[in-house]
């Protein structure tokens, strides 16, 4: 027996595959910065916390380039108080 689907249940399993699809282009995104160009998290310096997340991260822009841009921590890692 044949499972007809409705329209509705069509369009929310178009919308679910293509969200999935997104999250798995972001992955393939970081994981292979020199095929897509996309910046990557290049180095580390200053102390961790307890966290264990240092002072400052380096971000190459793309993969190839000699520089890279310094991201400092502003503050002490926090979480929303819902």
């Amino acid at each position: 027996m044949f499972d007809v689907w409705s329209d509705a249940k069509m369009e929310k399993r178009i919308k679910e595959l293509e969200s999935e699809n997104e999250k798995l282009k972001n992955i393939l995104r970081k994981a292979f910065p020199e095929k897509s160009g996309h910046f990557f998290i290049c180095g580390e310096a200053g102390e961790k916390d307890t966290s264990g997340l240092p002072d400052k991260v380096f971000i190459c822009p793309t993969h190839g380039l000699d520089g890279f841009q310094v991201y400092k921590k502003d503050g002490k890692y926090s979480t929303p108080g819902w």
